[in-house]
């Protein structure tokens, strides 16, 4: 069993998809903080660990902190903290990767409430993966600018 400490510090968050401008991020004391700016209530609006495009690894700058560790299992382990009153809900992918593609996508849905969430996720390990990625994709329900806090992050491969 391994754990790898991946601090979501702003440079491994990318703006993913067309929407990329209806956000702003900062890193805080190697949190990152999120403010979605939604336009419109169909907006698609992705934070993605790492680079590049979903179906395929990440570049080389980001391949020793995405490479996955032997084991049958990875457990990713968070926390958001949720700025405000209001509810809001997310959607967590979790992808794996061979050299070249992608082998798997999961997905979960979170509804995360004010203050800090814990986020404890399992994935079954696909035959072959070397590589990880996650991507958060906010679900527009206001156009009211929502804050959220991503906190360390923790995967473990058992």
């Amino acid at each position: 069993m391994s754990t790898k400490r991946i601090r979501p510090a702003i440079y491994h968050y990318y703006p993913r998809g067309p929407h990329k401008n209806h956000m702003s991020m900062r890193e805080e004391e190697y949190k990152t903080e999120v403010t979605f700016l939604p336009q419109a209530l169909t907006d698609s609006i992705y934070v993605q660990l790492f680079d590049l495009k979903f179906e395929i690894p990440p570049s080389k700058i980001f391949l020793a902190d995405a490479k996955m560790d032997e084991g049958d299992e990875m457990e990713v382990k968070t926390s958001i903290y949720v700025e405000g009153d209001c509810a809001v809900r997310f959607e967590l992918y979790v992808m794996q990767y061979s050299d070249e593609e992608r082998l798997s996508n999961k997905r979960f849905s979170l509804t995360l409430n004010p203050g800090m969430n814990p986020i404890e996720e399992v994935v079954k390990q696909m035959d072959g993966a070397k590589y990880f990625k996650m991507s958060y994709k906010y679900i527009v329900e206001t156009l009211d600018p929502i804050t959220v806090r991503f906190d360390d992050l923790y995967v473990t491969f058992r």
